[in-house]
């Protein structure tokens, strides 16, 4: 969602930007007129997509709302547990 906008003023962002979308459309003649105002649009999505998510890559760790990144193995008496938990399911299943 775009940053500092309310849902009401996202919901009007989306619905004018499918206006312009739709009436697009509705000018070309030509089936590559139309192509090419699909694939514009198809660009300008992918590059929010791709803004977004430079956005929240760059964010990385958050300590200040304890949102840390911590990997963890798993132990040795974990993994036995898990396998023979998957044993007693399958055996169950037969």
């Amino acid at each position: 969602m775009a940053t500092g906008l309310s849902v009401e003023g996202y919901a009007e962002a989306e619905a004018t930007e499918v206006g312009k979308l739709i009436n697009a459309l509705d000018t070309a003649k030509t089936k590559e007129e139309a192509e090419a105002v699909i694939m514009e649009h198809s660009v300008n999505v992918e590059a929010k997509v791709a803004a977004t998510d430079a956005e929240v890559k760059s964010r990385g760790d958050q300590p200040f709302l304890v949102q840390q990144l911590k990997e963890q193995r798993i132990t040795t008496d974990v993994k036995l547990e898990i396998q023979r938990a998957e044993k007693a399911v399958r055996t169950a299943c037969e």
